[in-house]
């Protein structure tokens, strides 16, 4: 897994070079979760998230009803296992609907938490199985790593953290074009947050968060009047930029969940 990080520190600068960048629409993702502490090491989950953007044309769920104020709903359905004190792992299935194309997620990970500079230091390698309606199934890898730190305040705790993802496809389920360019770093996320545990059993955590679709896109030659070539087309690299302002609100049945779980 250290191998699989520091590839990624490699790759992530690198991406930034020679390419174009178009900023979209911020997003607004509310997220209810809960959870539940089974016999043993293990935690059952729940979690409902939606997704509004603040461009009204995105949210086309549904023609009409409540749903035509959404972009997607995902729902998610999960488990996770406490190996040792460093190591976790589990297995999360999603469902997420959209106007096009709706798609099924079967996920399985490996969590490992540490310590950096008094900090929490949480590493995780998640891969994604994806079905979507209307498409070949694919499949990606999903590297994470998040910093920070747990403070009292009073008798409550808050713990502001920060943390970076980045999904990177994989070899298998290539679209029907074999020669079709792709990017290996599909998306990358970056995200800063604030956990504030109102009871032993109920946290809220807002975020801000800066997502960047990565993709390549075929720019058209030009000409002039009378037909002459004026540029040639060529095919460039775009990163697609949104905003979002998230809300996590989560509820655990049991003991409270600890900063290494997936589920805090």
């Amino acid at each position: 897994m250290k191998k699989l990080y520091f590839l990624l520190l490699l790759i992530s600068p690198l991406c930034a070079l020679a390419q174009s960048k178009l900023s979209a629409p911020t997003a607004i993702w509310p997220e209810l979760q809960l959870s539940a502490n089974l016999s043993g090491e293990g935690i059952l989950f729940i979690q409902n998230q939606y997704r509004i953007n603040t461009d009204s044309r995105f949210n086309d769920l549904k023609k009409s009803g409540i749903l035509s104020s959404f972009e997607r709903i995902e729902v998610s359905l999960g488990y996770e296992h406490t190996f040792s004190e460093h190591w976790r792992g589990g297995l999360i299935t999603r469902f997420a609907a959209e106007d096009y194309p709706k798609s099924f997620f079967v996920s399985p990970f490996v969590r490992h938490n540490g310590n950096l500079a008094g900090l929490y230091f949480n590493k995780q390698l998640l891969f994604d199985y994806v079905v979507q309606e209307g498409r070949e199934n694919f499949g990606r890898y999903n590297l994470s790593a998040e910093l920070g730190k747990r403070l009292p305040v009073k008798n409550k705790f808050i713990t502001p953290g920060i943390s970076y993802e980045a999904m990177l496809l994989s070899e298998f389920g290539k679209d029907e074009d074999e020669n079709q360019e792709k990017r290996v770093v599909d998306l990358t996320r970056l995200r800063l947050n604030l956990t504030y545990e109102l009871t032993e059993s109920l946290r809220i955590t807002p975020y801000f968060m800066r997502q960047t679709d990565r993709y390549y896109v075929l720019i058209p030659p030009e000409y002039n009047e009378d037909g002459q070539l004026l540029k040639e087309g060529y095919t460039t690299k775009r990163n697609r930029i949104t905003p979002v302002i998230g809300l996590e609100l989560k509820y655990s049945f049991g003991r409270t969940p600890e900063t290494a779980s997936i589920t805090y």
